[in-house]
């Protein structure tokens, strides 16, 4: 059984850790596509001293926030695989004790 809870950790971690990059890439495909969408609509003004391909890159960057929260919650299951695989281990009977019953 302590080996299926050790699995399970180990699963979960590489779930967060590939849902977290995941999440970011969604979050940078759509800042740029927002970008080509007011582009091709010619809604942008475009102004040699501000970069707005620049600015909303910047902008999907802030959705980085799920990456860093997905490798703590990554590193936390880790960690508890770790104690719950060398930290608990079983007691085994003392083959005195279990000689003098």
């Amino acid at each position: 059984m302590k080996w299926v809870i050790i699995i399970a950790n180990l699963a979960a971690a590489g779930a967060l850790y590939f849902l977290g990059n995941m999440a970011g890439s969604a979050h940078r495909a759509h800042a740029y596509s927002v970008y080509k969408e007011l582009q091709s609509q010619h809604v942008l003004s475009e102004r040699p001293d501000y970069d707005v391909e620049k600015r909303l890159r910047t902008i999907a960057n802030g959705g980085m926030y799920s990456l860093w929260v997905a490798k703590i919650g990554s590193g936390i299951c880790i960690a508890n695989a770790v104690v719950i695989g060398f930290l608990l281990r079983k007691s085994r009977p003392d083959s005195k004790a279990a000689i003098s019953n």
